[in-house]
């Protein structure tokens, strides 16, 4: 122990090789840790990298199908000839249909009992019968035959090939053409295959007889949806290869279901005659984000999904959570303050699609046009690693975002970093307790040392290093006792000069200029928007030093002074100065009182008591002429070397060039006045005339005055 104190600094730094060892251990495996988190993270941003674009690719190969079927068909002879015959019909039953009450009730019934208490249930709002029933010939004849009297559940009305009262035109045509169009949309996977007249955009054909048929997208109560929208639209083209994408929405004669459309014109030569719209569900694109639901085998854990967003940056395809777990999800939604009217759509539709907002940073970026991959927060406010991109389609943009939860994405991360970890702390322990003896004698005075130096830091002077050793350490410790020793002795007698500066300026100046002063600002000069200021002058002085002489006249006025500085104090007045005979005070300077107005009322009355008493008690007859005045002044410190505090303005100037009208009497200006006129009596209005302000109103304050 004796041969380790005599040791020098020199040879104890010699222990310090073992934090080397040490500290190569750490630099190895941090290395080490961060080359496997890179690789690892790199590997996990180009799973979900390649995940997003495969997903991307197989969307845009079915929409690329659709669109190549949807031309192929709209050139096809079948929906030529039918468009043609259809359409003739069609106008035809414009003229001629008619059907009686009997038939008219059906159809009424249809709607009121069936089609809108569905509709009702699975839409916002309350739908209207009156915005639903046809409203022409043709339109009511058809709604009848092929869904009002057709057997068949609703949406599933493609089962009738003919209907068996429909003995028009019309009925012939569609027996004819429905076996084809039905073969094609069982075929391709379509909801319903429509012929549209492009004239009138009125639907002369529908696979599915739902109530868009027989209707007009122009005029008629589905006129507001996205596939009127593009029917106006694709009209208006001159190319029979033309095809319009249309967005997905909740389909009102789907009951709400999300549906979405390709569409391509009808010619006939060189004229168009039509437009062909096929209907899709996007539970087809369903089965490609989700892996047909399910997400672990395409390698996204339990937290990955891919999902479709729409340019109004609501969700086109399934979440993976409202999947899981419906009840938990929207519970989820709801306290996390989702908009109540979304929620409840969709609860009501048991889906998110064109339903729940997705706002995240990704989204935004994929529906800008953008790919990339980073981190950031998605709709249900989780962390996540988010993969993004687009799909276009002709005018149709759909945003494609993979995505996983950063704590699964990079728990390969935080395992190896355990690991790691783990490693490196064994070998540092095992190289640590080699050290651990050594280093001991070595730390332990620096540590009193560093303590000791601590305690100065905070004050403590009388703090003392006690090291037994004889090296550099022990050395040091002695300096630091001697040191800490003549910093006591300074800091006592620094201490006790700035207790007597403080005292000494708070004398001279207000709390307020002291402050100023303290901070740096030696002439400690501001702006005081709103004070209120007395001037007092003492009369009667030469009478007193006559008949008592200079010294005795000197010690009684210092008497009286501190009298009035004592009643200052007491109601919350700063004195100013006092020079020869004169008195200046202010409230609201240092400390801000909304009363100080009031307050100085108070004082002047004090004043008035203290020279009362003081003529009693000494048989003199001293008086006060005193002037009370609000509002703003300007104070500072005067003079470098020798100086005092003073107040510059209006306020003080009106004040101390009224206090010279009446002696024995508390003058007010009108500020005072207007101010505490309800609380203390006045004399009438007087007015003093002030060189440069003109005439000046004031009043005499009736309570005090002697």
């Amino acid at each position: 122990m004796l041969g380790l104190n005599r040791l020098s600094i020199q040879s104890k730094l010699i222990l310090l090789l073992l934090g080397v060892t040490l500290g190569s251990i750490l630099t190895i495996g941090w290395i080490g840790y961060q080359s496997a988190s890179k690789a690892l993270k790199h590997a996990a941003y180009n799973q979900l990298q390649g995940m997003r674009v495969a997903k991307t690719e197989a969307i845009r190969g079915m929409l690329e199908a659709i669109r190549d079927q949807v031309i192929l068909l709209s050139d096809s002879q079948a929906c030529l000839d039918g468009m043609v015959e259809l359409r003739a019909a069609y106008r035809d039953l414009k003229n001629t249909a008619k059907l009686e009450p009997a038939q008219q009730k059906i159809l009424a019934d249809f709607y009121g009992n069936e089609f809108i208490p569905a509709l009702d249930k699975a839409v916002e709002g309350t739908p209207q019968l009156s915005q639903y029933m046809p409203t022409n010939n043709a339109e009511a004849y058809l709604q009848y035959h092929y869904i009002a009297n057709n057997p068949n559940p609703y949406l599933k009305k493609q089962a009738m090939e003919a209907a068996p009262a429909d003995k028009s035109a019309y009925g012939t045509a569609h027996q004819k053409f429905h076996k084809l169009f039905s073969r094609a949309a069982v075929l391709f996977g379509f909801e319903d295959v429509m012929l549209i007249d492009s004239d009138t955009l009125e639907i002369v054909y529908s696979y599915q007889k739902s109530t868009e048929f027989a209707t007009n997208l122009d005029t008629g109560p589905y006129s507001n949806t996205n596939l009127a929208a593009a029917m106006r639209a694709l009209r208006k083209t001159r190319d029979m290869d033309d095809f319009k994408a249309v967005d997905t929405e909740l389909y009102r004669p789907n009951l709400g279901a999300p549906m979405g459309f390709l569409a391509s014109p009808i010619f006939e030569g060189n004229r168009m005659i039509g437009l062909l719209a096929l209907q899709f569900p996007i539970d087809s694109f369903n089965r490609i984000t989700t892996a047909n639901y399910n997400w672990k085998a395409v390698g996204l854990g339990d937290t990955g999904e891919c999902y479709l967003i729409g340019p109004d940056m609501t969700m086109r395809t399934r979440s993976r959570f409202m999947h899981t777990d419906p009840k938990g999800f929207i519970a989820d939604l709801r306290q996390k303050g989702l908009p109540k009217n979304v929620v409840d759509r969709i609860e009501r539709q048991g889906s998110v699609i064109n339903a729940l907002p997705v706002k995240s940073a990704s989204a935004e970026k994929a529906m800008a046009g953008q790919e990339g991959i980073e981190i950031t927060t998605d709709y249900r406010g989780e962390e996540v690693l988010s993969a993004y991109g687009h799909l276009d389609l002709n005018s149709l943009r759909w945003g494609v975002i993979a995505e996983i939860d950063t704590a699964e994405a990079f728990k390969p991360v935080r395992e190896f970093g355990k690991k790691v970890l783990v490693t490196a702390a064994g070998i540092a322990l095992l190289t640590s307790a080699i050290a651990l003896i050594a280093s001991y004698f070595l730390v332990k005075p620096l540590k009193l040392l560093q303590e000791g130096a601590r305690r100065i830091g905070t004050g403590d002077m009388e703090v003392r290093v006690r090291v037994k050793s004889k090296d550099e350490f022990g050395e040091l410790a002695r300096v630091f006792n001697k040191m800490a020793e003549n910093l006591n002795i300074k800091k006592t007698a620094l201490e006790e000069k700035a207790r007597e500066h403080l005292d000494l300026l708070l004398n001279i100046l207000p709390a307020s200029a002291v402050a100023q002063r303290m901070e740096g600002d030696t002439k400690a000069t501001k702006q005081f928007a709103d004070v209120t200021v007395i001037f007092a002058e003492f009369k009667g002085l030469e009478e007193l030093d006559k008949r008592l002489g200079e010294k005795k006249s000197l010690s009684l006025l210092s008497d009286l002074v501190a009298n009035c500085d004592e009643a200052a104090e007491k109601v919350g007045v700063e004195k100013v100065r006092t020079i020869g005979a004169s008195y200046l005070g202010v409230c609201g300077l240092s400390v801000n009182r909304p009363d100080h107005s009031a307050r100085m009322v108070q004082f002047a009355r004090e004043m008035l008591r203290v020279i009362a008493n003081f003529n009693n008690e000494h048989k003199t007859h001293l008086r006060f002429s005193i002037a009370i005045n609000s509002g703003p002044v300007v104070g500072g410190v005067v003079g470098r070397q020798k100086f005092l505090y003073d107040l510059w303005g209006d306020t003080v100037t009106i004040a101390l060039r009224l206090a010279s009208e009446q002696e024995n009497v508390v003058l007010v200006t009108k500020t005072v006045h207007d101010r505490l006129g309800d609380l203390h009596p006045f004399g009438p209005e007087q007015e003093i005339e002030i060189r440069g302000k003109g005439k000046i109103p004031f009043w005499k304050l009736e309570e005090g005055t002697i």
